[in-house]
This record gives C-alpha cells, sequence and structure tokens, in this order.
C-alpha cells in the first residue's frame, strides 16, 4: 500500500515539472512573447504606464470603439455582413468541387475564419514596456478618427482614460530603414506635399527604440527636405506635425494638426490645468502634481531633444 502512494506522489511531482519547464519552442511561441505588428497595417501608437499595458489596451479600445460608432455608424454591421456574405460563398463552392481534398481544407479554414467575429480594433503585443499597439480595420482612417476624437475631448474635458498616454495614428507602418521611413512620411504628407497645397508650418517628432542602425540626426533632414521647399519649421506653434515612432524593425507614420495646443496628443495631460501665474510669474507645481507616467516623460525628453536636433 505504502509502495503506491509512493509510487502516485512520484508520477505527481514529476508531472509538476513537466509543466513548470516547458519546451523552448512553447517559450517562443508565447503570445507574450511575439511581435506581431507587420508593415502595410494601420492603427493607433499608444504610450501608457509601466505594467498597465493590457489595461490601457482595453480602455483605449473603448475609447475607439465610442467614437467611431458615432464617426463610422453602421460601419461594424456592413463588415458583419461582408462576413456573412463570405460564408455563404464558401457554402456555394463546396457543392461544386466537393471531390477535391486540398479545395476542401481550403474551404474549411475560410469557414473558420468567416465564423470569426470581426473587430474594428485589435490589440498586437509591442513586447516594449509602455508601449501599445492597436490594429484597426482597413475601412478606418486612424488620423481622421484621432482628430475626432480630440476634437471633442477639448470640447467637453471628460477624461475617459486612465492609463493611457499619448495616441497617435499609424496611418503608414514601414521598416525602420531610413529610405523607407522617407517614402512612409511623404505618403503620409502627400497632402502638403501637393502643387495646389498652401505654405503653412510644419515640424517633426521623431523616437526611436531598439533600433541601433537608426539615428535621428539622418532621419529629420531626410523627412523635413522635401516639406521645407513649400512650407516653414515651426517648433513651438506648428499647424502639421509629422509624427514618427520607430521601434525594434517597425517604424509608426502619422499627421497631426496643433500638436502642441493638444499637449502632443497626451489623454493625461490634455486635462491638465494651466500653470498658475502670480505676480506675472508662473508657480511651479508641487513634486506630486509633476507626477505623469513612464511612457509620456520618455516621450517629452525624446520629443526634446528632436527639437533641438531640428533646429
Amino acid at each position: 500500500m505504502g509502495k503506491r502512494l509512493n509510487e502516485k506522489t512520484a508520477s505527481d511531482a514529476q508531472q509538476k515539472r513537466l509543466k513548470r519547464y516547458k519546451p523552448m519552442g512553447d517559450r517562443i511561441r508565447n503570445q507574450q512573447n511575439v511581435f506581431e505588428i507587420s508593415p502595410g497595417m494601420k492603427g493607433f501608437f499608444v504610450t501608457c504606464n509601466r505594467h498597465k499595458e493590457k489595461k490601457s489596451a482595453m480602455e483605449t479600445i473603448d475609447l475607439l470603439e465610442e467614437y467611431a460608432a458615432k464617426l463610422y455608424p453602421g460601419l461594424e454591421d456592413e463588415i458583419e455582413n461582408e462576413g456573412a456574405d463570405d460564408k455563404d460563398d464558401g457554402g456555394a463552392q463546396d457543392e461544386a468541387g466537393a471531390g477535391d481534398i486540398e479545395d476542401e481544407i481550403a474551404r474549411e479554414v475560410a469557414g473558420m475564419k468567416s465564423n470569426t467575429k470581426q473587430k474594428l480594433f485589435r490589440y498586437l503585443n509591442t513586447t516594449i514596456d509602455c508601449i501599445v499597439f492597436i490594429k484597426c480595420h482597413r475601412r478606418i482612417d486612424p488620423e481622421q478618427l484621432v482628430e475626432y476624437i480630440f476634437e471633442d475631448l477639448t470640447k467637453t474635458m471628460q477624461r475617459k482614460t486612465r492609463f493611457t498616454g499619448r495616441l497617435i495614428p499609424a496611418k503608414v507602418i514601414t521598416t525602420s530603414k531610413i529610405d523607407a521611413i522617407v517614402k512612409g512620411a511623404k505618403d503620409v504628407a502627400k497632402d502638403l506635399l501637393a502643387d495646389d497645397a498652401e505654405p503653412s508650418t510644419f515640424a517633426l517628432v521623431v523616437n526611436i527604440r531598439y533600433c541601433d542602425g537608426l539615428k535621428r540626426d539622418d532621419v529629420i533632414p531626410a523627412v523635413a527636405a522635401p516639406l521645407d521647399e513649400k512650407h516653414k519649421v515651426d517648433l513651438k506653434h506648428s499647424k502639421y506635425t509629422v509624427v514618427i515612432e520607430a521601434f525594434k524593425s517597425i517604424c509608426v507614420l502619422g499627421l497631426l494638426t496643433d500638436y502642441t495646443a493638444r499637449k502632443r496628443y497626451n489623454l493625461q495631460t490634455l486635462f491638465d490645468e494651466p500653470p498658475a501665474v502670480k505676480d506675472g510669474e508662473v508657480v511651479k507645481p508641487t513634486e506630486s502634481d509633476s507626477q505623469n507616467d513612464a511612457g509620456s516623460l520618455e516621450d517629452d525628453k525624446t520629443e526634446d531633444a528632436t527639437s533641438q536636433a531640428a533646429e
């Protein structure tokens, strides 16, 4: 009797060890270790509090869905109907070529995809602290949606997020190579580069993370050269700002208006009260008031460095 109990105890301990020490392949395939962003996507680049990436992603998606329903009424229903139509087409093809095994497998895979509800927004892992990426459906314009959100928030001044910092539209995503970034910047600012575009002011915001071969001093002049032919640089009160966020092998680009006036599109500092003035001097905030999220502080520093480099 005692021998059987000892064998059972040993077996349980062995299984626990097997669960604890997973093969390296399983670790690599773990969702937390996969970089899911690739060129050609559209979405939103988000900064957040450290270790609050998933909570920030959830509240950001809620915010995007709320305003997307107002800006694109009925879009979600149209996308669901498109998925249902694809499923019906797959059923019709099923009757035509039931004898081909490869076609049958392909139809089953297509059927599984059509059964999955298509979402307007989806969280993709960046594997970087304080950075979140939200992928959006191809029929949504990230720049238009972000402008619409901040236009409303600056009027209502109603805070809707807790952990999220900057919300930047990723209209173009390229590789983190200088040639690809310049081409992507031209695509983002194509309206400013048009022959009939009116002269205005512009600025560049360039942040680089985990890109050893990419230098800010190389990116800024290359991207600014085409814009400088028609527009004037204004680092403090520019009408248009090209935001370039490069991290790992990916670069996210977007075009925003009134970047400084809208607190760099930061959902936390947007609602901060203006500094108090006493006897003609600005009163410095206390230490508790000046604390901000790690991601936002890091971005502010890099943006200041970008402005100095551009000057």
